[in-house]
């Protein structure tokens, strides 16, 4: 059992790698179809909830927006929630759609980078300490 604590650290980074390679090809995906503008409006804010570290509660909050594309009406939620409400009800938020699927959405200005680089640099530093840990055994 000690010797597969020893791995933990290098299995989270390879699974925080995998997550970036993902979220990589999918944010250059949408940055590449997603060229239609038109401005949505915040129509509600789903509630979550998490558990932080220390085991409180916390609610997140994720807007749901509805928008014209197509000659349709659109009502879908935002992919990232935050802790305090990013949004409010009611406001405009301008967005890029896929003009071939009209679903798919990135929010105007948004930097879709961010995320694949940060869980990137996680997944190097834990994939380095597990290394680090496995070899000094």
């Amino acid at each position: 059992m000690e010797k597969f604590k020893n791995f933990i650290p290098a299995l989270v980074g390879l699974v925080l790698i995998g997550a970036a390679v993902f979220m990589y090809f999918r944010a250059n995906y949408l940055t590449r179809v997603c060229t239609e503008p038109t401005t949505a409006t915040v129509v509600d804010m789903r509630e979550d909830y998490t558990t932080d570290s220390d085991g409180a509660f916390r609610y997140v909050y994720y807007p749901v927006i509805e928008y014209q594309a197509g000659g349709q009406t659109l009502t879908e939620e935002l992919d990232s929630g935050s802790t305090t409400p990013a949004y409010r009800l009611g406001e405009t938020v301008d967005i890029l759609y896929n003009p071939a699927n009209a679903k798919e959405f990135i929010v105007a200005g948004s930097n879709q980078n961010l995320i694949w680089i940060l869980l990137s640099a996680l997944g190097v530093i834990f994939l380095g300490v597990g290394v680090y840990t496995i070899v000094k055994k």
